[in-house]
């Protein structure tokens, strides 16, 4: 096990022994899938669902309360409301759980009574040296054990090297789009809800240490650790990995939105935050989108260290676009070598045209049964003038696409050295290819702006590495 030995967190994420104390025997609740999920995806470790209704779930035998429990107990996942919290806590601290993750709501982020209720809880954890995330919290999502905490039934869990932060749930309803359609491999991802105990210092400590983790997106509302102790700590992490970085609550009225769900309290304005995050080398994501667009781009390629990109649309007015989108970025077009320009102009219309950016839309009408997509990346492949490549897959005739053929380009520009983008308007118009170039981690987005400002951020951040 290749995590942070000897830390805190290594519990919650590698626990032998999970029980969900709250367990849903029925399909129909949310709370079956906090059992489901462990079940269909195969936790490496035991499960034991606590329901004292229930005399087995899925095939588990289910257990009236946590005190039945013949064995230790790791993580234990409290599913209950809010009012019957403090007495499931008190079944942890007398069954010694080394750790747990408070599913409900109800309490700091409603007011004075639920702040009451949660900081009896957390005085009574401190007490016994327990350590807590949430409330009003779901996670941890561990893809090296199978192990996901959540409502919502995950399908997969593809296995790579990001790992997120999250402060709310609003990954939740969007986990089956981000692991099956948005196609992330992940490492680790925490909810910390309402940061009663472990909060963005704990989590950011440990990703920076995880050998399983090779970047890191977090979302962030407030800071409920020391400022200086995390600025401090991001500035150091980023010398070694990326970390991205969602603010939000940046206006005053997203300010009070935030502290009426999570009970966040929010301590700088914008423009301190924005300084902050600039010097500490942190990537800031200007929105969610943003903020998954640039998660991918940092774990599917490697390192960009020069500028010099190549461009392909499928029109000449996209060309242009895409043009300023490359300078907007930091880009500069690449001078293709004598050897590519003539590679290029055997595709040409019969007239001579740009070789950069290439427009593959015209070139494909005057070369009707030639594989202009293979002659193209094949002859960037070789111009050592080349560090990068943006280019659209809208060209793409889905009933027509050998996806071996169209792949294998890409993964030599990779091979090579050369990070590429790729973005199509539609992607179910080439679902199988867009699904075959991700496996091969080559990211493709929606648009020409998704694809080279992510292709930017990559960039600047190994650029300003550098020369730290």
């Amino acid at each position: 096990m290749d995590s942070a030995e000897h830390h805190f967190l290594d519990t919650f994420f590698y626990p032998r022994s999970i029980a969900v104390i709250g367990a849903g025997r029925s399909p129909d609740t949310l709370n079956f899938n906090l059992v489901g999920n462990l079940v269909d995806l195969k936790f490496v470790g035991r499960i034991y669902p606590v329901n004292p209704n229930a005399d087995e779930i899925l095939g588990l035998k289910a257990y009236p309360d946590l005190r039945s429990i013949e064995a230790d107990i790791d993580l234990a996942v409290v599913a209950v409301p809010a009012t019957k919290t403090l007495e499931a806590v008190k079944d942890c601290v007398a069954k010694k759980v080394k750790c747990l993750t408070l599913v409900p709501g109800g309490f700091s982020e409603i007011g004075e009574g639920g702040k009451k209720l949660q900081n009896e809880i957390f005085a009574l954890l401190r007490e016994h040296k327990i350590r807590a995330i949430g409330p009003n919290t779901l996670s941890p999502i561990n893809s090296r054990n199978n192990l996901v905490i959540s409502f919502t039934r995950v399908q997969k869990l593809p296995q790579g090297k990001l790992s997120f932060i999250f402060q709310s749930g609003l990954y939740e309803p969007r986990i089956h789009w981000l692991f099956s359609d948005f196609h992330i491999h992940l490492s680790k991802l925490i909810d910390l809800g309402n940061k009663m105990d472990v909060n963005e210092v704990d989590v950011l400590e440990y990703l920076s240490q995880d050998a399983e983790t090779g970047c890191i997106a977090m979302h962030l509302e407030s800071i409920a650790g020391d400022p200086k102790e995390f600025m401090q700590l991001l500035k150091s992490t980023t010398r070694d990995k990326p970390v991205v970085v969602l603010k939000s609550g940046r206006t005053e009225e997203g300010a009070k939105a935030a502290s009426s769900h999570t009970g966040a309290i929010i301590r700088s304005s914008d423009a301190v935050v924005e300084a902050a995050l600039r010097q500490s080398g942190a990537i800031r994501a200007q929105g969610l989108d943003d903020f998954f667009d640039l998660a991918k781009v940092f774990e599917y390629l490697p390192p960009l260290k020069r500028n010099r990109i190549s461009v392909a649309t499928g029109s000449g007015g996209e060309g242009v676009i895409a043009t300023d989108l490359c300078q907007t970025n930091g880009f500069i077009l690449a001078q293709l070598s004598a050897q590519t320009k003539t590679r290029l102009r055997s595709i040409f219309p019969p007239w001579d045209i740009r070789v950069n950016p290439l427009d593959i839309g015209v070139c494909s009408q005057f070369n009707w049964g030639t594989n202009i997509r293979n002659i193209f990346l094949e002859a960037i492949a070789d111009d050592c003038n080349v560090d990068c490549l943006a280019l659209s897959l809208d060209w793409l005739d889905g009933s027509s696409i050998d996806v071996d053929k169209l792949v294998e380009p890409f993964r030599e520009l990779i091979r090579k050295g050369k990070a590429v983008v790729t973005w199509i308007t539609d992607p179910q118009v080439g679902k199988e290819v867009v699904e075959q170039l991700e496996l091969s981690r080559i990211p493709v987005y929606t648009s020409a702006e998704r694809a080279i400002g992510a292709l930017g951020a990559l960039y600047r951040y190994h650029r300003l590495k550098d020369t730290d």
